[in-house]
């Protein structure tokens, strides 16, 4: 009898029974995934930003820098091309010095001028040195004060002030006066005094030590003095003297002398002057007048000629 082949059973196999534990833990891993994940994930997004970022920041401080060195060196360039330019064409023959305009000057000759301001051949208008001729031009004698200005394209401009004359200063023997101005400078030397200032006659010394262009020393009360001599004394005076220790005499005319000593009050003096020659006092056989005290005059008369008017009258 043949053996029979059992059949395969379609029923299917019970599988492994599923543990409930396993199963719970596996969802929970499942549930916490969704939290585990994000940090994992955000972690190196963070870095990348975080490295990405400083090569952006770099990209777009880079970029304006390069921009802005291009632009410098174009307009430095630019700058130094119109520079170049600018000068070429100040020195070019048309803004060459070839007009020198000088007013003011009287008694200070143009060639003087000309020789102090050092102007040589194809000298540009804009490279002269102006305060250098202007200190140039003022130590010349007669100068005071002066101006050097520049007018283009080719013109120099030079206004001289000269000096005021105040006196004239000379030695008792009268071979030579030193021409002074009104701070004392003397600015010439003549064999003969100018009209219409105040002679002054000073030591031998004080006038062998001058020089022009600088004062003389010792003469300074005397200047002042004859300066300041009001309009209705002028007619009187003659000449002025000043010796050595300061004192200053007038000389008037008839051969009589104002004493005015080494006081600084000669306003004073002054007024106790003009009473006197304007007939407040006798100037019968008149010699001296001591102003030293300048409210209290004292007049000192020539005895001999005193006692010939006694005779004669």
């Amino acid at each position: 009898m043949a053996e029979r082949t059992p059949r395969p059973s379609t029923r299917p196999r019970p599988g492994p029974r599923p543990n409930p534990s396993a199963h719970g833990s596996s969802r929970r891993r499942v549930a916490h995934q969704p939290k585990q994940a994000p940090k994992s994930k955000q972690a190196p997004q963070s870095k990348q930003s975080k490295r990405s970022e400083p090569v952006q920041e770099q990209t777009r401080t880079r970029a304006p820098r390069t921009q802005r060195q291009i632009w410098s060196l174009w307009l430095g360039a630019i700058l130094l091309c119109a520079t170049g330019a600018l000068v070429a064409l100040v020195e070019s023959p048309f803004f060459e010095v070839n007009n020198i305009q000088i007013s003011g000057a009287a008694r200070t000759s143009e060639g003087a001028i000309l020789d102090a301001l050092e102007v040589g051949p194809n000298q540009a208008l804009l490279t002269y040195d102006s305060s250098n001729g202007r200190n140039v031009v003022a130590d010349l004698p007669w100068v005071e004060a002066v101006g050097v200005t520049r007018q283009w394209p080719s013109t120099l401009r030079v206004v001289v002030r000269e000096r005021t004359v105040a006196a004239a200063i000379g030695r008792p023997s009268g071979s030579e006066w030193a021409v002074v101005s009104t701070e004392g400078v003397v600015v010439e030397y003549r064999m003969t005094p100018p009209s219409g200032v105040p002679l002054i006659v000073a030591t031998t010394d004080l006038v062998d030590a001058s020089s022009i262009g600088a004062p003389i020393a010792g003469v300074e009360r005397a200047l002042e003095i004859a300066r300041d001599l009001p309009l209705q004394l002028d007619p009187w005076v003659t000449t002025w003297s000043v010796d050595a220790d300061g004192v200053v005499v007038a000389e008037l005319v008839g051969s009589a002398r104002a004493n005015f000593g080494k006081l600084d009050d000669h306003r004073t003096q002054f007024v106790s002057l003009a009473s006197i020659l304007n007939g407040g006092a006798a100037l019968v056989c008149l010699e001296t007048i001591d102003l030293t005290i300048a409210d209290t005059p004292v007049l000192h008369r020539d005895a001999t000629c005193m006692s010939t008017s006694r005779e004669l009258s």
